[in-house]
């Protein structure tokens, strides 16, 4: 365990070390970013499967949430930025990393906060994609929790694409929420590790001019993300065999 941790964390700093290096270049930073998603993977045990394309042109995914796991997924399938909650900002070495690779950040209980996350994530999406958690949490079920409409308005009202993410796990130790901390939930997952695996379907984008308004892009991004889960489940059967301690 201690072995992954340092690993994982030297990779980390060495990701920021490199950002900063190569300069301010986002496109850079991004593919550092994309490297250290993958690798990962590797160190975690995890088995990736992709369904579907990431679009050519920039676009907004829009995913579940289900683990911290789904940032390296995500990282290292798709290459794009993140919507993220403002306090990441401040963290050690993941705040400055998270910077390097135009993170938008947003405090969502500040209106005018949000307002000015909105612009950002506009001007974001000129130049590439961005993910974003619609539900604005981790959540212990495999199908996701209601996805906050606000966004949606933004993007309906620009005529931003919205792409529809789905992520399933091999096994319901991937999830997480705050009810157990975080690093109690590495350390368990690293100890039982046992060839994981997880799906990330990627749908067909979702064109805002076709809904009347946010709340219906709202919807059908939320069924389109279901999708995948309500037609094939999980990846393994609901048992799954306890975790060594």
């Amino acid at each position: 365990m201690a072995a992954v941790m340092a690993s994982a964390a030297g990779h980390l700093c060495l990701y920021r070390l490199s950002a900063l290096v190569w300069g301010r270049s986002p496109g850079r930073a991004l593919q550092l970013f994309r490297h250290w998603g993958r690798r990962t993977w590797d160190w975690l045990g995890v088995d990736v499967e992709l369904h579907g394309t990431p679009p050519s042109r920039p676009c907004l995914y829009v995913a579940n949430h289900r683990s911290y796991l789904d940032i390296p997924i995500l990282a290292g399938v798709l290459g794009a930025s993140f919507l993220s909650r403002a306090d990441v900002a401040g963290w050690w070495v993941i705040g400055g990393a998270a910077r390097a690779i135009d993170t938008v950040f947003v405090d969502r209980e500040d209106p005018r906060a949000r307002m000015r996350a909105a612009r950002a994530l506009a001007r974001r999406l000129r130049t590439g994609s961005v993910v974003v958690f619609p539900e604005g949490t981790t959540g212990g079920a495999p199908v996701p929790g209601p996805f906050q409409p606000g966004l949606f308005r933004l993007l309906h009202r620009l005529r931003i694409p919205v792409v529809p993410v789905t992520i399933r796990y091999g096994d319901r130790q991937a999830y997480w929420t705050d009810d157990l901390a975080l690093s109690a939930h590495l350390r368990r997952l690293v100890l039982g590790r046992r060839n994981a695996r997880a799906a990330v379907h990627i749908g067909r984008p979702l064109g805002a001019e076709a809904h009347r308004d946010g709340q219906s892009l709202a919807g059908a991004a939320y069924r389109a993300v279901c999708g995948p889960i309500e037609a094939f489940g999980e990846l393994v059967s609901e048992a799954v065999s306890p975790v060594r301690p």
